[in-house]
């Protein structure tokens, strides 16, 4: 059979460059996903594509669709057939309603009995002729964060849509979308090469052809090129741009033919923080900084360009106009920050509202302050002091007028200031540290009293909102609660920390009495809940098995390491041959022991030789558990715990358990109970899944 290859280009208005990377993704994605179930094989999918453009390739696509065989069942034999053999007006209306006559049903043998079956070839369907379908469904499917409409038209895409190629080979797919028809001609550069082009199907070709009209499509050549150009443009300062790789991507798909240029600022401006001069030229003008071979800022910058100018002189003195308005205002906003301590920004915390429902900023930060003394006074008594004074600090560079400016400077700019106010290093670090991870998976604090602070301010957010009905549901999470937990969760477990959640949690809404008319007494139960859930989720996210971790959580969840540690545990010894069998059995003793309440064992009324065989071992294992336990040596532990194998064997194969005798009864379950309660210090077993 011969196959073409596709291609599928949306030629649009220019897309925001945080939507592409992803709009690329879903579009390989939908077409693979279309093309499966339309049985057409291809060779690759994949997707290339610019701020104007959004491409996709399918190679070696065959003409048509294979012949396939469909199987319809129809009713059971014995109603489609009466006794004698003659067709019923179920299987007379079986027939009809497909096209055939009663002597072409079959009957067979199927998994439910004997049934009337239809079996027919469906001839496969010309390529072109689905494409023809696929391709608007595909491309009306990509999702974008946000979305518009233009003119008349009813569909939502990110930008307008303006020119549509759809090529298989050199035929012309035919459909129309918002009123743009399909056609083989692309576009070049908007302003270098503006006019239409025809390109080939095959993605060399059309890479080819657009790189002859100043469109570089495929991005990671486009990031090639607009690196090699900005070490080009800092070579004659002897520097480098310093290394942002988000900047690169987000460069990257602002262009489609980059050029940079160096430039240059005036070096009274290198006085500002650092961070204050990365963020002017990074945030509102998408320049790169530049560095020196040590890393020290030099006072030059590299801008991006979509367009290769013939007076590049020029160009570079419009963005040093820029950039020197830009870093005048920061100047004047550190310069006005700076006639008053950090500290006196503090009490005009009471004008900002946190939520109308939990006070002020200022309410915040004396909930924090106490939640922050509280874990100092657990896990560092020796860094009460840092701790509480980076707390009342922590959110007071939120009324300053660099972060006004630039918000994403608060805590680092909160972090400078502190020190200029005379605070200690270990003060200002916690106070930029309080807000990491500041996005899932993110860099944690350094130091111990940031990370006390994080943990502090987080838990205050996550209880407050909780408490007032503002749990995240679904997809919705507004306040970010579930990241929030994840960073609490992490920290703990970077640091090791052994620290009970449920008493910090009660702590935390404790404070919030003071704020709240009433606090609900299932807070700290649905808190937990919400933990819980987000530590499952992230042990099974980093490829530990759901019912290990459920069987770790199921009987303990409050101190995270202890709980980490017996998840592992139970992760490394499950693959052993004897564990399989002991957990079966360790299910059964726990069904036994629905509604029994616990108990001591007799030896005087073990009567069998298998039962007293079971408690002589369980005696030695309880002392050797019991040792391993204490130093949370879990996996140990479970290894001594199967030891048990043997003899909980053979006293289910002999003893009977719920025999008549009360007393007996009572002194074989209270045996059970005894050792799955060793068990149950490190898991529940019976989560666990086992084969067959």
């Amino acid at each position: 059979m011969n196959t073409r290859n596709l291609l599928l280009e949306i030629g649009t208005e220019e897309i925001p460059a945080g939507f592409i990377p992803g709009a690329l993704d879903d579009l390989a994605r939908l077409a693979g996903k279309h093309l499966d179930r339309e049985h057409l094989t291809y060779e690759d999918v994949s997707t290339i594509g610019t701020p104007r453009r959004l491409v996709l390739f399918a190679k070696n696509l065959p003409d048509r669709q294979p012949d396939r065989e469909e199987i319809i069942t129809g009713p059971p034999a014995k109603v489609a057939f009466s006794s004698d053999g003659k067709p019923t007006k179920a299987g007379e209306g079986f027939a009809r309603s497909h096209g055939i006559s009663v002597e072409d049903l079959q009957v067979e043998d199927t998994e439910k009995g004997l049934y009337i079956v239809l079996r027919r070839i469906v001839p496969g369907r010309e390529t072109i002729e689905l494409l023809s379908k696929l391709l608007p469904l595909i491309i009306t499917a990509i999702p974008f964060p946000k979305t518009m409409r233009w003119g008349t038209e009813d569909l939502r895409f990110a930008r307008p849509v303006r020119w549509l190629i759809a090529l298989y080979g050199k035929d012309v797919v035919p459909f129309s979308l918002a009123g743009v028809e399909t056609g083989s001609e692309s576009r070049g550069h908007r302003f270098m090469a503006p006019e239409a082009i025809r390109v080939p199907s095959n993605p060399e070709g059309y890479v080819k052809a657009l790189e002859g009209v100043f469109v570089l499509a495929d991005p990671s050549v486009r990031r090639n090129r607009l690196l090699e150009d900005a070490r080009n443009a800092t070579a004659s300062v002897s520097g480098n741009i310093l290394s942002d790789d988000k900047l690169v991507d987000i460069n990257t798909y602002l262009t489609e033919f980059p050029s940079a240029v160096c430039g240059s600022f005036d070096k009274r401006f290198l006085a500002l923080p650092r961070d204050v001069l990365i963020t002017c030229m990074r945030e509102h003008q998408k320049y790169f900084a530049v560095v020196d071979y040590k890393g020290d800022l030099r006072p030059h910058f590299v801008a991006i360009n979509n367009t290769r100018s013939p007076r590049p002189g020029l160009v570079c003195e419009g963005h040093e106009r820029v950039l020197r308005a830009r870093l005048s205002d920061a100047d004047f906003f550190f310069k006005e920050d700076l006639k008053r301590p950090l500290e006196a920004f503090v009490a005009d915390l009471s004008g900002m509202i946190f939520h109308q429902s939990l006070g002020t900023v200022l309410d915040k930060i004396h909930r924090v302050k106490a939640l922050a003394h509280y874990l100092a006074e657990q896990v560092a008594r020796d860094k009460v002091k840092e701790v509480e004074r980076a707390a009342w600090l922590c959110k007071a560079d939120l009324l300053t007028e660099m972060v006004g400016e630039f918000p994403s400077l608060q805590g680092i700019i909160g972090r400078e200031y502190a020190l200029l106010s005379g605070e200690s290093q270990e003060v200002a670090n916690a106070i930029e540290e309080h807000y990491m991870p500041v996005r899932s998976g993110g860099e944690l604090p350094e130091s111990l009293p940031g990370a006390l602070l994080s943990i502090a301010d987080k838990m205050d957010t996550i209880c407050g909102t909780i408490a007032i009905g503002l749990k995240p549901s679904g997809t919705a999470d507004p306040y970010g609660l579930r990241r929030q937990a994840l960073g609490i969760l992490h920290i703990v477990e970077e640091r090791s920390m052994s620290l009970s959640l449920k008493a910090l949690i009660a702590e935390a809404s404790h404070r919030l009495e003071n704020q709240l008319s009433e606090v609900s007494k299932e807070l700290i139960t649905d808190v937990i809940t919400f933990f819980k859930r987000r530590f499952s989720y992230d042990l099974t996210a980093k490829g530990m098995d759901h019912d290990v971790v459920e069987a770790a959580t199921r009987v303990e969840f409050d101190d995270v390491k202890d709980c980490i540690l017996r998840a592992k545990a139970l992760a490394a010894v499950r693959s052993r041959p004897e564990f399989e069998p002991l957990s079966t059995a360790f299910k059964r003793i726990m069904n036994i022991l629905k509604g029994f309440e616990g108990g001591t064992v007799n030896p005087l009324l073990l009567e069998a030789d298998e039962e007293k065989a079971l408690y002589e071992v369980y005696l030695s294992v309880e002392k050797k558990v019991g040792v391993s336990l204490k130093s949370r040596e879990y996996e140990q532990a479970l290894v001594t715990l199967l030891s048990l194998k043997p003899q909980v064997d053979s006293f289910f194969d002999h003893v009977m358990v719920m025999t008549k005798d009360i007393d007996v009864r009572a002194n074989r379950l209270a045996l059970l109970w005894n050792i799955a309660c060793l068990f149950l210090r490190i898991g529940d077993l019976s989560a666990i899944v086992v084969s067959g």
